[in-house]
């Protein structure tokens, strides 16, 4: 079953808009009297479409009760990488669980912002969190944050700070990670920090850990940027949500 976030004014007025539209009636084929989710301010419900054209409208079957969150809120802090690696980043976050993704700008990071270009892009990446949010059930939406350079951000809101380090794993540290997610409680604000290619420069280092970062290595092997959050949430799921 397909679920579809949409706005207050919408579900207001019992109807969806916008590309998902077109999503309904060309890419899934639906009829009157088809079922689908919609998402709406942290709540999920079952809808019965009643009308298909420019909009669809629908009434409400019943509000579907379950949680498909983290008891915690993680905000990811990606360094910036090459290509089109932070959708797929974003992407992945969003499936696993993240409560926000900022795409930071740190010193070994090889992306230029163009600021002409900035704002379809975060256009364009609230929309890859969407449809992985749509994707995978999730009861909300990801936020994605605007890009940031890492010297400008403050982490004062956030009790558990976790500096994902690729030196680390080279000399052999692997007990900080454990620690620190063995720590967590439900509703903790966790900010995690990871670098771009090329890693995260030793001055930036030593400014996250005065920030209260805990330094660690994501098991004892070096992993591509793009592939580090997959470890660092599937890990806080597992302590989380799945450990008896």
């Amino acid at each position: 079953m397909q679920k579809y976030f949409i706005s207050e004014e919408d579900f207001a007025n019992n109807r969806i808009t916008s590309d998902d539209v077109f999503h309904i009636k060309n890419v899934m084929r639906g009829k009157i009297g088809d079922e689908v989710l919609v998402g709406c301010n942290g709540k999920s419900y079952l809808v019965k479409l009643t009308k298909i054209s420019s909009e669809v409208n629908f009434e409400i079957v019943e509000e579907k009760i379950g949680n498909h969150e983290l008891p915690i809120s993680v905000s990811i802090y990606q360094g910036y990488p090459k290509s089109d690696k932070i959708e797929e980043i974003i992407k992945h976050s969003t499936e696993l669980g993240a409560t926000s993704i900022v795409p930071t700008l740190m010193k070994r990071s090889v992306f230029k912002l163009d600021e002409k270009k900035k704002d379809s892009k975060l256009i364009r990446f609230q929309r890859i969190a969407k449809e992985a949010a749509e994707q995978s059930f999730r009861d909300v939406v990801p936020e994605i944050k605007d890009i940031v350079k890492l010297n400008r951000v403050d982490f004062s809101a956030f009790n558990k700070r976790i500096l994902c380090f690729e030196e680390d794993a080279k000399e052999g540290e692997a007990s900080n990670f454990k620690s620190v997610i063995t720590s967590l409680e439900p509703g903790d604000n966790v900010a995690v920090v990871i670098g771009p290619e090329g890693g995260i420069d030793l001055d930036e280092v030593e400014w996250l850990k005065s920030q209260g970062f805990v330094s660690c290595a994501v098991g004892p092997r070096i992993l591509r940027t793009e592939t580090v959050v997959f470890y660092v949430l599937s890990a806080i799921s597992y302590e989380m949500e799945l450990k008896k």
